[in-house]
């Protein structure tokens, strides 16, 4: 008796939790396509990162006070609107210890096109990596790849917001052929609408 009751509860909570989610999904997924078909989906990053080598031996130099890092920032704008930046700024790390730092340019990205922005991160006089650190960069390059973590931080310049829009992109240089530009991870309260819009609108 107490098994059947048991069985009777497990039907009817399933029931109701049923009952309950197809109403939200008839109200949530036509909202959700209106907005992002309304404003498009938010833009796409990816960067590449290519350290400065040294002329005489084509080593890669060490992260050392004068040493410049060439980044190359991929925009892909999907909204049928231009989105302009009006300033930011890169942070290079290796092992979380900043290594590089620069500014990025202002610069515009046209409706549902792509642009490259290129930025040169500078080590500066206080770069100075722990020994065990410098150690491992090399053994990572005698390897064949080091890897590193670029942070961007971008200010929108065309809607007044204050708001920045923060990204980490991981990449590795140091390869015997330049690598592909490596997706960036935007933390931006608007990327929600990606997780759920159709493929064939990505």
């Amino acid at each position: 008796m107490k098994a059947r009751n048991l069985y009777s509860l497990r039907k009817d909570l399933t029931r109701a939790a049923t009952q309950i989610s197809i109403p939200l999904w008839l109200f949530w997924v036509p909202l959700c396509i209106m907005f992002i078909g309304q404003n498009g989906l938010p833009p796409k990053f990816s960067l590449q990162l290519t350290d400065v080598r040294n002329p005489d031996t084509m080593v890669p130099a060490a992260p050392i006070p004068g040493t410049a890092f060439n980044i190359t920032l991929h925009a892909i704008n999907r909204r049928h609107k231009d989105i302009c930046y009006r300033q930011g700024e890169a942070v290079v790390l290796y092992a979380n210890v900043t290594v590089a730092w620069g500014r990025t340019p202002r610069f515009c990205v046209g409706a549902t096109d792509a642009r490259k922005v290129t930025v040169v991160g500078w080590a500066g006089d206080g770069v100075e990596l722990p020994r065990l650190l410098r150690d491992r960069m090399a053994g990572e390059r005698r390897a064949g790849s080091v890897e590193f973590v670029v942070d961007v931080r971008l200010f929108r310049g065309d809607d007044g917001s204050a708001r920045p829009t923060w990204m980490r992109c991981k990449v590795k240089t140091g390869g015997p052929e330049p690598s592909d530009a490596a997706p960036c991870t935007v933390f931006a309260l608007q990327n929600w609408a990606s997780d759920i819009a159709p493929s064939w609108m990505k």
